[in-house]
């Protein structure tokens, strides 16, 4: 039996994932599908900075509002989505997106890990409440600090199921993660990211912060919230969180700007560090004034895209 080769292109946010696979998709016919958690949701489309109708159309980009934005979407329900995209398809695909888990889904599978405890969730709830993040993080470093470095700023469930598992196994969770169940798709992948220098990759992310309020994020956000309330997971997504408190009267727009880019900086950098995991992965460093041709004809290269 023939093995599929399946494309994979990630990079950290604002790095420029959109336009080469629109690139890669007109040249190769590869179908793209969303790689991104928050592009699940439909209606937040500007926030997500998610592909426009029109190109969606054009190419039949998949993977993208699968659900609502007042929905719990999770990992599993992405990970049957995306085996029934590649399996209803008639043609080779190409995964784009930067959330890191469902990278790790896609080449390593989904772990389910040892079963909770309530009584020590609770402790790790009262702890992370009266010693906030920072602290908690601390305490997760040191005795897992592979998996503290890959978790998200602000995202207080891994981190709390991180010290859940290490004080009911004693073992770390990385551990338990690198003994790796069955991906969901078969077939062998091959992984091209994106990279920018620090500085260039700042201005790019200011620059698409500045979009986004540009181009109407509040009325966005005011629009979904009229509608139903955020789930929590979308609600505190980067630049939805911010938005609703601006509507709320909680948080000035232009703090709301600098906070979005500064949670977007620190998301940048985790996706780096994740990424740096996977020794497979195959990087295209680009630089700040190079052509677009360029840049997807080195991508296709890394892609194996003849």
């Amino acid at each position: 039996m023939r093995t599929l080769t399946h494309r994979v292109l990630v990079g950290g946010t604002a790095s420029g994932k959109k336009t080469v696979a629109a690139a890669l998709a007109r040249r190769h016919g590869v179908r793209p599908l969303s790689m991104d958690s928050m592009k699940v949701y439909r209606g937040m489309d500007i926030g997500t900075d998610k592909p426009p109708r029109a190109l969606v159309d054009e190419l039949d980009w998949g993977l993208l509002d699968l659900a609502g934005h007042d929905e719990v979407y999770s990992a599993g329900r992405w990970a049957e989505d995306a085996r029934s995209a590649v399996d209803d398809g008639d043609g080779p695909v190409l995964f784009a997106g930067g959330t890191p888990l469902y990278l790790r889904l896609l080449l390593r599978g989904l772990f389910p890990g040892p079963p909770g405890d309530d009584v020590v969730r609770a402790e790790l709830e009262a702890l992370w409440a009266a010693a906030g993040e920072d602290a908690f993080r601390r305490e997760l470093a040191a005795v897992d600090p592979v998996l503290e470095a890959r978790i998200l700023p602000g995202d207080k469930r891994r981190l709390v199921r991180g010290l859940e598992v290490h004080r009911l196994t004693g073992r770390p969770l990385s551990e338990w993660q690198a003994e790796e169940t069955r991906p969901p798709i078969d077939g062998r992948f091959v992984v091209a990211a994106l990279r920018h220098a620090t500085a260039h990759h700042e201005r790019r992310l200011r620059e698409r912060v500045g979009r986004m309020f540009d181009d109407g994020l509040l009325d966005e956000v005011s629009m979904l919230a009229s509608r139903a309330p955020f789930a929590k997971e979308a609600g505190r997504a980067i630049g939805y969180a911010e938005a609703l408190a601006v509507l709320a009267g909680e948080l000035p727009e232009a703090d709301a700007r600098e906070r979005v880019a500064v949670r977007t900086r620190q998301l940048v950098r985790k996706q780096r560090i994740f990424l740096a995991s996977f020794p497979e992965i195959r990087w295209v460093d680009v630089a700040p004034d190079e052509d677009a041709d360029g840049v997807v004809a080195r991508v296709e290269e890394a892609l194996e895209l003849g």
